[in-house]
């Protein structure tokens, strides 16, 4: 199969844009605050303690109601609050203390990292073995595409995460891995 230079943009351009989409439906949503303001009640905080939707009451309070309530459900006051948080944390089990979430979401989210890491990694094997059978280093067009899609599964998850440096670091090396897919498949198709 040919790959040409247009194929590399829209590919590149389709793994940029679906995670900067996943990042404005949680702004949108009010997942995640706009970047420079502050949230705002109600808001609901990410799976790694609970879930959470901190609410302002009548009285001007600020009040916590946790996932799994139901409609009708009266809101926790500032102490019942934090009971609820020791509560929930106290009887997580172990596993889901070492992934640092709180339901089986989290649990996929954390999988779906675990396999952009791979893939990231996998980038390396490739090469290893591509530059082995030629006795030579050798990078070959897969380090790249494999970097590409490491790289934007990554970076998804870092959005998951409300992880600004892991975020940082992965699409830093998009413009690389983007210039070098240009520079092969332009190559090919001018020789």
């Amino acid at each position: 199969m040919r790959i040409t230079r247009k194929q590399v943009v829209i590919a590149a351009v389709l793994l940029l844009v679906i995670p900067a989409i996943g990042w404005w439906v949680m702004i949108k949503t009010g997942l995640v605050g706009q970047p420079g303001k502050p949230v705002e009640p109600p808001f609901n905080l990410s799976d790694r303690i609970a879930t959470i939707e901190v609410v302002e009451g009548p009285d001007g309070e600020l009040r916590g109601r946790f996932d799994g309530w139901k409609e009708g459900d009266t809101e926790l006051s500032g102490t019942e609050f934090f009971a609820e948080i020791y509560r929930r944390n106290h009887d997580l089990n172990w596993f889901y203390k070492l992934l640092d979430v709180t339901s089986l979401a989290g649990v996929a989210w954390v999988v779906f990292g675990f396999l952009g890491q791979a893939v990231f990694m996998g980038r390396m094997i490739v090469q290893i073995i591509a530059s082995e059978k030629v006795k030579s280093s050798v990078v070959p067009p897969a380090f790249w595409w494999l970097s590409l899609l490491g790289s934007s599964m990554l970076m998804v998850y870092f959005i998951w995460r409300k992880e600004l440096v892991g975020f940082l670091g992965q699409s830093t090396g998009w413009v690389i891995y983007i210039r070098n897919l240009w520079l092969i498949y332009g190559r090919k198709n001018n020789s």
